[in-house]
């Protein structure tokens, strides 16, 4: 039987206004089941442990990027994740192919798995995103994502003065092979087989430059809309299995949009896996 944890808050509270069509649409699908609401931080996790100890073998986030870090947290054992993206990011939803909650209903229903090594910053796992540098900085001076068109004009255009106001963080990265220097304006790792699920578990790290003024417009909006902006020419990337990062001053860090620490961290591809229910596997 399916364990769905519900965020009622995620959204803006979207939950409330589609919970009785995701409930008949789920019905329908024949994977009806038993529904918790977490009621504050932490219960997304707890109420996956539980779940697990009463013997439920899939566990599904009903919420955003910070519900479904919450439930991978508590994940343990060959447990199933899925995902119904309800909140104000969804960015992991996205990368797994799943759009929307219609979509994701669909594909609870096919059940198609693939697996996942988590990655460990400081006490906390996730799979996809650890951010430091402009992200994470824009996320403190903006409060709930904007919902109307002027809101979100709004918000590009405090965000374009925020990013050539703020200034490039000295990083020091350490891995198991070397140790460079870089001046960081964002900085970000995700499991690479998580951006291309047919490739290995790697940590895979992107360090990127200031981005210019005729592509800063297009930086900020793609980072407002969660996802992450690909510039080759001012990207650097490459792959590691552990990760020390100091910067100059510290910085915050963020996980799927949560501040979870501070620098320096070290950070680590695990042996500890998480079975998410996907879409079709992309090649």
């Amino acid at each position: 039987m399916y364990y769905y944890i519900l965020n009622p808050t995620a959204g803006g509270g979207r939950l409330k206004h589609q919970q009785e069509k995701l409930r008949d649409r789920l019905r329908a699908l024949g994977i009806d089941g038993e529904f918790a609401k977490t009621t504050g931080p932490g219960d997304a996790t707890r109420l996956a442990r539980y779940a697990i100890e009463k013997g439920h073998t899939t566990i599904v986030a009903v919420g955003g990027d910070g519900t479904v870090n919450e439930v991978i947290n508590g994940i343990t054992g060959r447990v199933a994740v899925g995902i119904i993206p309800l909140g104000h990011t969804n960015a992991v939803a996205m990368q797994l192919g799943i759009g929307d909650w219609e979509t994701a209903c669909e594909v609870l229903a096919e059940r198609r798995i693939n697996e996942f090594n988590l990655i460990a910053a400081g006490q906390n796992f996730f799979v996809s995103t650890l951010t430091l540098g402009f992200e994470t900085e824009l996320d403190k001076q903006l409060e709930e994502p904007a919902t109307t068109h002027r809101g979100r004009l709004g918000q590009l255009r405090s965000s374009m003065v925020h990013a050539q106001r703020f200034d490039t963080l000295a990083c020091t990265l350490k891995t198991e092979a070397f140790t460079m220097q870089a001046e960081a304006f964002s900085l970000s790792v995700v499991n690479q087989k998580f951006l291309a699920p047919l490739s290995a578990d790697r940590l895979n790290i992107s360090l990127s430059e200031r981005p210019g003024r005729r592509r800063r417009a297009s930086y900020v909006w793609q980072v407002l809309r969660g996802i992450s902006p690909l510039d080759e020419a001012a990207t650097t990337r490459f792959l590691a299995d552990r990760l020390l990062i100091e910067t100059d001053p510290s910085t915050g860090i963020t996980v799927d949009g949560k501040l979870v620490g501070r620098t320096p961290i070290a950070i680590r591809l695990t042996d500890r896996q998480v079975r998410f229910i996907i879409a079709k596997t992309k090649s």
